[in-house]
């Protein structure tokens, strides 16, 4: 049985890569037959990282626009642009969709938003989504899985939002301590000064200023390709292009002898790639103790006192993540963690990159209470990243990248 267009609804409990194989094995019994991969074309970070992987192994480029010349080059959300406007080439009998909205800017959102009902008149769509919002128009019928991956129940696309409610949170938000002696850190935390960045011929930043408070919330903006992830590297000391730069972070003028250690101990710091880089097995509370010392993983025996408070946390996080070890978390639990990892030393800086990507509508509740508890009760600095607006994440001032006569520069919005 194949309905005409259909969503499924997944949470973080569920895990969407083997449902992905399992669509293409064996189907989802009485609603979804068994997919033909000849019929059906996977838009997906899924084919964005294999065929990135096939330029890297065999340097064999199958997807480029006029202004990159391959995958590897270009940001997450132009990948997915690129990507969907590939896809659309074959004409496929079936298209599935995964998680559409996440990464992409609100350019993209808009040429996705035109293309996909032009794609319902002639292709059956199976939608992956995690957060209601993202349901699309056309979509007839939604099946929401269970943690298992089979079918608990099945609505009419008008009554979905209705009828199908979240377990709300249960949790406390008296937010743990911080561990051991804060750092004292000069104030402004961030300087910026006239920051100009190129690649080659490429120029991507252009006399950019920005200054960081103690305490202040900051949302970074921009569209894909804009610069964000240069200007957070060059923050966190993970890109060379910072040297040379009119830049201080926490009260050193860049180049006068810091090491990246003596920056990373005053940021939290999150993205979704991070994850790929936890590849031990280690308890959720391990994982948690590794962000007071900024380490992949844990190799050293945790204090008392680390434990007491990996523990607290845990508790804040929910029973959905007591006793787990953090392999055994989806991908969307495994963000989470690593956002509370980011905050457990109540850093200067704390910078989320994109962190709600694959979060399911539950977590995203608990990722917005964390911040919020954060914001109010400590001196943290907030950076937060994202293309899509939060409808209960409200910052203080956006730090936004605009196009000028040669790559972007920042003007600030209050």
């Amino acid at each position: 049985m194949m309905y005409r267009h259909i969503g499924v609804y997944l949470s973080n409990n569920s895990d969407k890569k083997k449902l992905i194989k399992q669509l293409f094995s064996v189907g989802l019994e009485g609603f979804i037959s068994k997919l033909d991969a000849s019929e059906v074309q996977l838009f997906s970070s899924l084919t964005i990282d294999r065929l990135v992987d096939e330029e890297y192994r065999h340097d064999r480029v199958i997807v480029c626009t006029d202004e990159n010349k391959s995958l590897s080059t270009m940001s997450s959300g132009q990948q997915k642009k690129a990507l969907l406007a590939y896809l659309i080439t074959f004409n496929p009998n079936i298209m599935l969709l995964d998680d559409v909205y996440s990464n992409v800017d609100k350019e993209t959102q808009q040429y996705m938003d035109a293309e996909f009902p032009l794609m319902a008149a002639r292709t059956i769509i199976i939608q992956l989504f995690f957060r209601k919002r993202d349901l699309l128009s056309f979509i007839d019928t939604v099946l929401v899985l269970n943690d298992k991956n089979e079918v608990s129940d099945v609505y009419s696309a008008s009554d979905f939002g209705l009828k199908h409610h979240e377990h709300s949170l249960n949790v406390s938000f008296e937010l743990p301590r911080a561990y051991g002696q804060s750092i004292e850190v000069h104030d402004p935390l961030i300087e910026l000064h006239n920051i100009s960045v190129s690649y080659g011929d490429k120029q991507v930043l252009t006399q950019l200023d920005w200054t960081i408070r103690s305490g202040e919330f900051w949302q970074l903006i921009g569209p894909n390709g804009s610069g964000k992830s240069t200007l957070l590297g060059m923050i966190c000391g993970d890109n060379p292009k910072a040297y040379g730069q009119d830049m201080t972070l926490f009260g050193r003028r860049k180049g006068t002898g810091e090491t990246i250690w003596d920056i990373k101990k005053q940021i939290g710091y999150f993205t979704p790639s991070m994850v790929l880089q936890f590849t031990r097995n280690e308890t959720v509370e391990n994982m948690l103790i590794s962000g007071l010392n900024d380490s992949v993983g844990l190799y050293i025996e945790p204090s008392d006192l680390q434990k007491d408070l990996a523990k607290a946390w845990v508790g804040l996080l929910g029973d959905a993540f007591v006793g787990k070890n953090f392999q055994q978390l989806s991908v969307g639990q495994q963000r989470i963690v690593m956002v509370a990892r980011a905050m457990v030393k109540h850093p200067a800086v704390l910078i989320l990159d994109e962190p709600t990507i694959e979060m399911d509508d539950l977590n995203s509740q608990l990722f917005i209470e964390m911040v919020h508890a954060i914001a109010a009760n400590t001196k943290v600095a907030i950076v937060y990243v994202s293309h899509r607006d939060e409808e209960n994440l409200q910052a203080q001032k956006v730090f936004e990248l605009v196009k000028c006569a040669s790559g972007y520069t920042g003007v600030v919005r209050l």
